[in-house]
């Protein structure tokens, strides 16, 4: 089968197009390569600034386009597939699709019917919009929740794309979840796919200081829930001097940030949605992911067994109890540690995930035959 992928979110969409051809199929993801962070696309296509910089980057995509056709499944990245204003994403969304066979959105971050889920249906303990039953009343959530609930033709091209695509896919439980409350016959849900090392991984023992790291998006760092997190491992590093260790980097390109968590015990990553690729890449390394990892997530996986994680509550005095603990007992890492390996061996190796997608295509032959 032939696969298009048009716009990706932390190299999702690459290593999942990796699986797909390490299998047997044909696969092109195009997208900005998430600008700073310097992350792989097969065909790189970015915004310029100023009047200039949008006319070549509709020229691009107007000459990309007659290449756009004829693939067995056409992916886009939710509302983020391409950096125009709603309404002209709505007519490339129309020509690209009525020029393939299926039709998915996939949900790899925010958009109009997760946003929906956070505020009006509350489905999540926290999110980049509620903690609980109240409202986060941060920058980021006061302006995006107007936008992505209130602006017109953004509320329009989210309903369009839900209810054009013949399947709508979630990443992440939030997402899978925000998509099933409203369309729960043509929600489905697929692991984020990560590249897991051909040798076995050799997990390191603990032997000083408790080594945490902390990756720092500047602009998100509101959103993620970051600032908190720094802040509550300033206090820990300075109740516990002997006993922890922290690395804190900023705004660093992918592969760097990749190289830079090694050696570490605990990634402390973000606070108030469930664990992504920042946690998966640090489990894969045999690293322990401090993030939100609520019994819902592991449900979906149908995961019995293997609870890694380290689920940081909303709150600094719960996070700061959650981290201490193996901060006094260290000798708990080792295990969480091989576990983590083991748990994205399972749930997340990317050529089970690539597995996993076919047989969502397979699915749609079923329903849609003679698509």
């Amino acid at each position: 089968m032939k696969f298009l992928f048009i716009g990706d979110a932390s190299n999702a969409r690459y290593t999942l197009a990796k699986g797909l051809r390490e299998l047997g199929h044909e696969a092109l993801v195009i997208g900005t390569g998430g600008k700073w962070r310097h992350m792989y696309v097969d065909k790189y296509i970015e915004r310029g600034a100023g009047r200039w910089g949008a006319f070549v980057y509709l020229f691009r995509w107007l000459m990309l386009l007659p290449r756009l056709r004829g693939y067995d499944v056409v992916d886009f990245n939710g509302q983020f597939m391409m950096d125009f204003k709603p309404r002209l994403k709505s007519s490339f969304f129309d020509f690209i699709r009525k020029r393939n066979r299926y039709t998915i959105s996939t949900l790899l971050g925010i958009g109009h019917y997760y946003v929906k889920g956070c505020i009006e249906a509350r489905l999540f303990r926290s999110s980049d919009f509620n903690i609980g039953d109240k409202l986060r009343v941060n920058d980021f959530a006061t302006e995006r929740s107007d936008v992505w609930l209130h602006h017109p033709e953004v509320v329009a091209l989210g309903r369009h794309m839900a209810e054009a695509s013949h399947l709508l896919v979630g990443t992440g439980y939030e997402y899978w979840a925000s998509l099933h409350h409203y369309f729960p016959e043509k929600t489905r849900f697929l692991p984020l796919p990560i590249e897991v090392p051909e040798e076995p991984v050799n997990v390191s023992e603990t032997n000083g200081p408790v080594r945490f790291f902390i990756g720092i998006q500047r602009e998100r760092d509101d959103e993620k829930g970051t600032n908190v997190l720094w802040r509550v491992l300033q206090r820990l590093k300075s109740d516990y001097p002997d006993k922890v260790s922290v690395v804190r980097v900023e705004n660093v390109p992918y592969d760097e940030y990749c190289r830079m968590m090694e050696g570490s015990d605990i990634l402390v990553d973000q606070l108030y949605t469930c664990y992504a690729m920042n946690a998966l890449i640090a489990m894969s390394k045999g690293i322990v992911a401090a993030t939100v990892a609520i019994p819902e997530a592991y449900e979906l996986l149908s995961e019995k067994a293997l609870f890694p994680m380290i689920d940081l509550p909303p709150d600094d005095d719960g996070i700061y109890r959650a981290l201490e603990r193996f901060v006094l007992h260290p000798e708990m890492l080792a295990e969480a540690k091989r576990h983590s390996v083991a748990f994205v061996q399972k749930h997340h190796h990317y050529l089970k995930v690539a597995r996993r997608y076919v047989s969502l295509i397979e699915e749609l032959e079923e329903i849609f035959p003679g698509t």
